[in-house]
Order: C-alpha cells, then structure tokens, then sequence
C-alpha cells in the first residue's frame, strides 16, 4: 500500500491541506507550482482582493479554488487533489 493513499489517515485541519498536499507531492518526488490570480472587488465603495488560484502537478492543472485570501484559496485546491489522490476522503 502506497504511503500517499491512505484513506484512514485522520483529516488535516482546516488550513494545513496545503503543507499535507507539499509532503505527500515531495515524498513521490512530484512538482507542485501555484497560478495566483488576485481579482479586485468593489461593493459599496470598498474594495477587496478575492484570489482564484490553480495548483499545477507536474506541468498538469490539478485542482482549483478561490477566496478571499490567498491560503484560502490554495488551501481549498489542495483539499481537492488529495481527494482525488485518496490521500483524504471526501
């Protein structure tokens, strides 16, 4: 059984999906990059940045997220591929 794939490994907190996706990707000797898209939003005369972010394995566009920060975002991302790896279950 592959380290990376064990579904009965106990759900990361929210906000630590990032480093648990960064450990699993480095263990398989993976490469993971960011594409970080910062988008202005105005409502009633202020203004916020709201971030989409994708995360990118090995030149593969993998999963994606957005909020209104930029851990957010990725963190939302990172959630994603580790379902879709079995890291973490759904």
């Amino acid at each position: 059984m592959s380290s990376s794939s064990n579904p009965s490994s106990p759900v990361p907190a929210a906000g630590s999906f990032t480093r648990l996706l960064n450990n699993v990707l480095q263990g398989n000797g993976q490469d993971l990059r960011w594409r970080e898209e910062p988008v202005e939003v105005s409502h009633q005369k202020m203004k916020s940045t709201y971030w989409n972010v994708t995360a990118i394995v090995n030149g593969d566009p993998m999963g994606s997220g957005s909020g209104p920060k930029l851990r957010v975002a990725k963190d939302q991302a990172a959630k994603k591929i580790l379902m879709l790896l079995g890291t973490i279950e759904p």
